[in-house]
């Protein structure tokens, strides 16, 4: 007797104008548990880290119900949603796999007149059946509610993570770097064609230092680039964390005039709220000494021109308690003790090792600047590399950096190696 899929839909009302959708927490929960049941990421060969679990509920509720603001909490990024689905698939009673599919109102394309349709979060077994029955659900979905091309996988664009891991399974993902298992490829070529590809070049001390010794030939030959751009009335300093609401403030200025070009496909314009959001966020495992912020000190009030955002590797963290404790399944209830104690235990080695700068791996996750061509970056980079060493950090990842930017990936070719690459699929 042949077995056959079903597709649970877990938002009751998908369409809203008002950027809230109704989930309870307990639907959500179950989404959430998708992914610790995939097979493959218990697997000896899989580098996957799972998330910790509060955040994990607070990023994917799209639900602004006053109480759920509080818990598991909102992410604003649904805000600005005008359709969304969650999707689970069932066979023989048992969750196998889950997709996302949403309309971004504030997501648009030069070249598309029309409403563009996402997909992600996607997770499935490996299981083609499984497979199609979620993809073709969230497209189907998707063109009813009148899009005009639909890409993905993405959470939930290129200002968080994107594409599909179609080369480097045998690396291990830093902090918000996406790893799903081998076989989803096929699942996704079946459903598209490449949109366009996303890189993590992985840089060590030894690998970068060619590079770095040439800006160190250029300082004895007395073109030190800080003290040129110094005449020029460009300084750069390390933020203050005990100021960290200020200087988030002063950030915001620039990030959506950095990034907002061709270059960067899939990026959308921040929201006052979604900068908020995520900067609370980066609080807790930011370190001072690796995040840089740009300066003109010609003008008054000193504006931010560009800033350098390196992340110690959350991933590492998580691993280690993992390593250290018992086989963590999620509760199913919607926060239950063994939820409490693992998400708990990892903050607690998460605090100590931020306060003690102990980790061997980091993720430059932003480094930019609104003055083109001029040694800013260049700057920025080598700011970075010794900061780095003074910290002990065995390994960079310089990512997700986009095929279309060829700014950020020639320089950074010449510090690593492009070890990951992502994909993001259009529904052919």
């Amino acid at each position: 007797m042949k077995t056959t899929v079903t597709i649970e839909r877990l938002i009751s009302r998908p369409a809203s104008m008002e950027g809230s959708f109704p989930l309870p927490v307990a639907k959500l929960k179950k989404f959430v548990n998708v992914a610790w049941s995939i097979p493959f990421y218990s697997a000896a060969e899989s580098h996957k880290v799972m998330p910790i679990l509060a955040a994990e509920m607070n990023d994917l509720n799209p639900d602004r119900n006053w109480w759920k603001k509080k818990f598991p909490g909102a992410n604003p990024f649904f805000h600005h949603c005008s359709f969304l689905q969650y999707y689970v698939a069932h066979k023989n009673g048992k969750p196998v796999g889950r997709i996302a599919a949403f309309i971004d109102r504030s997501y648009s394309e030069r070249t598309v007149q029309g409403e563009i349709g996402w997909i992600g979060l996607f997770e499935s077994f490996d299981n083609d059946e499984v497979a199609a029955a979620l993809l073709d659900a969230a497209t189907q979905d998707l063109q009813q509610a009148g899009t005009v091309k639909i890409i993905g996988p993405a959470r939930f664009n290129a200002n968080g993570e994107a594409g599909l891991l179609v080369d480097g399974f045998d690396e291990h993902p830093m902090v918000m770097e996406p790893y799903q298992p081998p076989y989803y490829t096929h699942f996704l070529e079946q459903w598209g064609v490449k949109e366009n590809d996303w890189y993590a070049f992985r840089m060590t001390h030894e690998s970068a230092s060619l590079y770095m010794e040439r800006l160190a030939d250029m300082r004895q030959r007395g073109q030190d680039l800080e003290q040129r751009l110094a005449r020029q009335g460009v300084a750069v300093r390390s933020v203050k964390i005990s100021d960290w609401t200020n200087e988030i403030a002063r950030v915001k200025t620039i990030y959506n005039t950095a990034w907002d070009t061709s270059v960067h496909p899939q990026f959308e314009l921040f929201s006052e709220e979604e900068f908020d959001y995520l900067a609370s966020g980066l609080k807790m495992i930011a370190i001072e000494d690796l995040v840089f912020v740009v300066e003109d000190i010609t003008k008054p009030d000193h504006p931010v021109i560009g800033m350098a955002v390196t992340l110690p590797d959350l991933n590492e963290v998580i691993e280690e308690y993992d390593r250290l404790h018992a086989a963590y399944v999620p509760s199913t209830h919607i926060y239950g003790l063994s939820d409490i104690r693992r998400d708990l235990g990892i903050f607690r080695l998460l605090k100590n090792r931020v306060k003690h700068r102990q980790f061997r791996q980091c993720r430059v996750f932003v480094l930019g600047t609104t003055r083109k061509k001029n040694g800013i970056d260049a700057m920025l980079y080598e700011k970075t590399y010794l900061a780095t060493i003074k910290m002990g950090v065995q390994l960079a990842s310089g990512s997700q950096i986009a095929d279309t930017n060829p700014d950020i990936y020639i320089p950074l070719s010449h510090m690593g190696k492009a070890d990951i690459t992502w994909r993001v699929y259009r529904h052919a």
